[in-house]
This record gives structure tokens, sequence and C-alpha cells, in this order.
């Protein structure tokens, strides 16, 4: 281990081999979920759930986050699976914003359980959430998620705001089921005071079969969403994730983001990396390999050797993710597995 990396001293930024400086952490907490849609989970649920004595518990999080902050992450977004469904993860949440220097704490859910949790995960010290919503229609919705609910979902986004976090809305843009809805789901987000964010399917998980028949590129999205952006290329926040976002044409300040991991690649500039719920470092979201973190902390090693591990993680990033359009070949692990 460098004398970089020494007890002690303070630890150096995350950087890997080609210059990628890291700020943005996405930390899975649970790899269930109370959903099973169909870009992401099998219908008869995944087959390979962590026990429960495998999960990182609520000390490790907190401690792994702060060796993290060290390191220069800045921003940490909490994922699953579905977080809420871990039990007190207002608690986690608490003890992290407690003991971290990070500017901002965001977790990502369906929303099923929102509507109760949202006030209290606002004191615990939650800047915001992103609620994954594919439809506004329920059929619609229920198919997409084999069987789930709208009018949770719905009270989860109302009550998120209400509660004073910043809110964004996530959908899945899919060709052939939802992309007649896009616009639609501008308006509603806007309305609410909310930021859509339309994603492009990947090759992950339940993604990958479907990737051929139900791809809707960054164009396409662009063309259902129609006037009511500005025409002007995209601009990113880099400390913010991959999105480009795009201005409401009518000059109220409102915007829509675009993730588009494939038509868009944004790979030379990503800043983000994963912890799953395993405690294991993923470089990639595409990644096959992994840095087990969890069973070098109960090895006893030190911050500073927790760092050094990281650090070796990140050496391996390849240049790109490498998703092909044609293969039709899974990339990874499913997208549960991996933190989304």
């Amino acid at each position: 281990m460098p004398a970089d990396f020494a007890p002690g001293g303070r630890l150096p930024p995350l950087t890997d081999r080609a210059g990628r400086q890291y700020r943005y952490l996405r930390l899975s907490v649970t790899d269930r979920c109370n959903m099973a849609c169909v870009y992401c989970m099998p219908p008869e649920g995944e087959a390979e759930h962590a026990l429960r004595r495998d999960v990182l518990s609520f000390e490790q999080i907190a401690r792994l986050t702060g060796v993290f902050s060290q390191m220069g992450i800045r921003r940490v977004r909490f994922t699953g699976g579905e977080p809420l469904i871990r039990k007190h993860v207002v608690d986690l949440l608490a003890q992290v914003h407690a003991q971290s220097t990070l500017d901002a704490l965001w977790l990502t859910t369906n929303g099923v359980r929102l509507a109760n949790l949202a006030e209290p995960l606002k004191a615990a010290g939650l800047t915001g959430v992103n609620v994954s919503i594919d439809s506004l229609d329920p059929d619609r919705f229920r198919r997409l998620t084999r069987g789930a609910e709208l009018a949770p979902v719905l009270a989860g986004i109302n009550a998120a705001s209400a509660a004073g976090l910043q809110v964004k809305l996530n959908t899945v843009a899919l060709r052939g089921e939802n992309e007649d809805e896009l616009g639609a789901l501008v308006d509603f987000a806007w309305e609410i005071g909310a930021i859509p964010r339309f994603i492009e399917l990947m090759p992950l998980g339940e993604g990958a079969a479907l990737l051929a028949s139900h791809h809707l590129p960054t164009s396409a999205v662009l063309a259902r969403i129609g006037a009511r952006v500005l025409p002007e290329a995209g601009t990113r926040d880099p400390a913010a994730g991959p999105a480009h976002y795009y201005m409401a044409a009518d000059g109220s300040g409102n915007k829509v983001g675009i993730i588009g991991a494939i038509s868009d690649k944004f790979c030379e500039n990503c800043n983000r990396i994963r912890l799953t719920s395993r405690g294991e470092i993923l470089a990639c979201i595409a990644s096959r390999s992994a840095m087990p973190l969890k069973d070098l902390m109960e090895r006893g090693q030190s911050d500073a050797e927790l760092a050094w591990a990281v650090h070796v993680a990140l050496q391996s990033k390849r240049a790109g993710h490498e998703f092909e359009l044609s293969s039709g070949q899974q990339h990874g692990r499913g997208m549960s597995l991996v933190g989304g």
C-alpha cells in the first residue's frame, strides 16, 4: 500500500487510470424489491438475493460513507432493490447524515412506501428523492410493474414534495410501451414542481432480452417531448450524474433530464462508483467483477486499507461500458443486484 494511503493520513481523491475523478456514490441497502418491473426483475424474482448476514450493516454503511467522503465523494444516493423496504432505513439516513460531511443525500425509490416516510426522511437529512414511474395509466403501470398499483406511488410523490424534498421522476423509455406518454409525464412532473428524467433501456438483467424490441434512443425521446424543450443540446451537471438536461421552451426554468447510456454515451465523464448491498465495489454498472469491502472490514482492515482497495478496484475500470445494441447479451448482473 503506497504511503499516500498510510493510516492516520489524509486519503487521496478517488481517480482511475483514465484520470476520471469520482464524487458520486450509489449505495445499495438491499437487493430486494416489492415490485418486479419487466426490464429489471424476472417474473419469479431474483434467484441471487443476499442472505441477511451478507448484507451491509448500518454501522458498516456509515463507516464506508465516511471513508468515501474523505476520498472526495460529495454525493451519496441510496438505492436497492427498493431501499424503503429495509427496516429502520430512516435511522440509517440519520446516522450517515450525522457522521459525514457530504453535500447531498439522495434516495431512489419506487414510491410505494414513500407517503408515510417522506417527512421522517427529510428530518433525517435526506436532500431529495428520485421516484420511478413508467406510466400514468393505472393498467399500463400495473402491467409494467407486474401487478403494482399506481395510486400509492402518486401519493408518495405528493408527500415528498409536501415534505420539502427535491423530487425527480425517473421513467424508463420503452418503445411500444410508454413512448406515447413521455410528453404527458413531462407535463405532470412540471405541474408538481418535479424534474422528469427519461432513462434509456440498458442490457442489464431482463433489459437485455427487451433491448432489440423496446430500445428508444435519446433522439426518439426528444421527438416525443416535442416543442416543450429548447432544441439546443442538453447540458450536464458534473456533480449530479450522467443526465443531459434540456431547458423548457417557455422560459419557466423547468427542465427535462435524459440518460442515454447507449445513444448518448457518457462514460468518458463518469463520476460514479457503486457499492452493492453485499458490500462489493463495482467500478462500472456493467462490471462483472467486484471488490469485497465487507469482507475486508470483517477481517479488521483499517480505513486506509479500505481506501486502497477502492482505489485498486477503480484501476480496472474500462474506458466504457461496451453495451452492444445488437448482441442481446446481458452485461454484468441484474439491476436490483447492482443498485440500479
